[in-house]
């Protein structure tokens, strides 16, 4: 049976809201604060619980720490998102996974993002987040890649730009794979 046009539109759309919080983690850990910014309305609100303010706001916020950190990653599942008209209820869940520089510890933030999502000219971002925080740990550096074999010249990951995602990805690759 085929698709109606408006099924194809409500997964267009739901492709769109996955991309929107996708980029948004990107960002994040990358420390890519244009990349943040673009994900968020320019009247959005959020409200991260030691943030409450406007959603470009938290970019800036979100990046004061990037002195005091090695890097960051950001896991992102279970995402549901229910179109209603322009708006769009979103949540998803979160695994944060942080090492510090001082103390040496790596934290471990899990949660959930509950969007309120907006289409404007076909775009969609996020007007207001609540981020609500389900358990943290922190524990103790173990950063022996010998355990695991991990070459030294391996491809490390890096603050934007630097980042390999960042780089052309054709004439990254091998010779052979390039066309």
């Amino acid at each position: 049976m085929p698709l109606t046009d408006a099924q194809l539109t409500e997964l267009y759309d739901k492709q769109a809201l996955h991309d929107n919080l996708m980029l948004y983690v990107r960002g994040a850990d990358r420390h890519d604060y244009e990349l943040i910014k673009s994900t968020y309305w320019h009247d959005s609100f959020d409200d991260h619980g030691g943030y409450i303010g406007s959603g470009h706001g938290w970019a800036d916020a979100a990046l004061s720490w990037h002195d005091k950190v090695h890097g960051c990653n950001h896991h992102v599942s279970n995402v549901l998102s229910e179109i209603d008209g322009n708006r769009a209820k979103r949540e998803s869940m979160f695994l944060c996974v942080t090492p510090f520089k001082e103390p040496e510890v790596t934290m471990f933030q899990a949660g959930r993002y509950r969007d309120l999502c907006e289409k404007r000219d076909g775009v969609w971002k996020i007007l207001h987040r609540t981020c609500v925080w389900d358990w943290m740990d922190v524990r103790p550096v173990n950063s022996d890649w010998d355990i695991v074999n991990v070459p030294r010249v391996s491809h490390w990951g890096a603050w934007y730009p630097e980042d390999p995602i960042y780089k052309d990805w054709v004439t990254s690759a091998p010779t052979e794979l390039r066309r």
